[in-house]
């Protein structure tokens, strides 16, 4: 009963096999087929994702008309994304070789700190649009210098909240790096699946609901030519939150299940397409910023289609 456990403890890090009688004879060196594919599709989306954000990072960083508050924090959802995919990479090594514990400690570590803290900055992108509504006396330079200090403290805590994962991650007997729970292991299995679910989706798609709601609402009120940039801002945010709802509900939802009922197996296939969802949200997102952002299409316009970038960009 500990090993089914364990073996349902999360469903997008964990490395499962479809036969697991099979463990101790595992021969890196000659792997099977379908491994032999996952390893390929991992690194082929890893490649995606890496790529994408860290061209966001460089286009944030090199051009000087995009240090503007909400870009603040799409710097730290592509780093963040960055990171993640770096995870996707570890987790595709470990289909062909098994990772050493600091490696599976490391892994784990990013792991959490990316999933707590890419749904954090959503949420305080949209309490930036509501202040930058309500509350307009705000200066640039002072919302500027709050964006960073919010995120720098977003790191901080998304790090604190990830000290279960470092603490209980290990490589056990079959080489596998997982979450081992001591005794009762069920509780804190249902334990840590509510205290994941909880603090790192529910409650944070809630209050970005609220403050997107009261935004919206504000913004109907206004005259609409003066002010495109916050609705831009607000679309990009709305957006963003729906992508990001849509890839982990699926993942936290089974959890739940798989937490409910212990006994409960999936096909190994079934298992690799519910593990890939998250890391493709991480993929879609350099995407998106070029599509809902006027100063993101004319940078990605410059450097991929060599046209002239506009002379004046809307700021705030």
């Amino acid at each position: 009963m500990e090993d089914e456990i364990e073996a349902n403890t999360s469903f997008h890090s964990e490395n499962l096999y479809l036969f697991e009688e099979d463990f101790n004879s595992t021969d890196y060196s000659d792997p099977p087929l379908a491994m032999s594919v996952t390893f390929i599709s991992f690194l082929l989306v890893c490649l995606v994702g890496l790529l994408g954000n860290a061209l966001v990072l460089f286009i944030i960083l090199w051009f000087k008309k995009m240090w503007r508050t909400t870009n603040v924090f799409v710097f730290s959802l592509a780093l963040g994304d960055f990171f993640y995919m770096l995870c996707l990479l570890f987790l595709a090594i470990e289909q062909m070789h098994s990772l050493g514990t600091f490696m599976c400690k490391l892994y784990w570590t990013l792991t959490s700190l990316t999933t707590f803290s890419s749904v954090y900055f959503l949420a305080i992108m949209s309490i930036d649009v509501f202040l930058q509504m309500y509350f307009p006396s705000f200066s640039k330079k002072l919302r500027l210098k709050g964006a960073a200090l919010s995120s720098l403290v977003i790191w901080i805590l998304s790090l604190l909240l990830g000290i279960p994962f470092f603490l209980y991650a290990n490589v056990d007997e079959f080489s596998n790096c997982r979450i081992s729970w001591p005794e009762p292991a069920a509780v804190w299995n249902i334990s840590f699946i509510s205290y994941r679910f909880s603090i790192a989706f529910l409650a944070p798609v809630i209050l970005i609901g609220v403050f997107l709601t009261l935004t919206q609402c504000r913004v109907r009120r206004h005259d609409q030519s003066t002010l495109n940039g916050v609705k831009e801002d607000v679309v990009m945010i709305m957006v963003l939150s729906l992508v990001f709802i849509v890839f982990w509900l699926p993942t936290h939802f089974l959890e739940i299940v798989s937490g409910a009922i212990p006994d409960l197996e999936f096909s190994e296939e079934c298992y690799y397409l519910i593990l890939i969802i998250p890391y493709l949200k991480s993929c879609i997102y350099p995407f998106l910023y070029g599509c809902l952002s006027s100063s993101f299409k004319d940078l990605f316009d410059r450097i991929f289609c060599c046209k002239k970038v506009q002379e004046d960009p809307k700021s705030q």
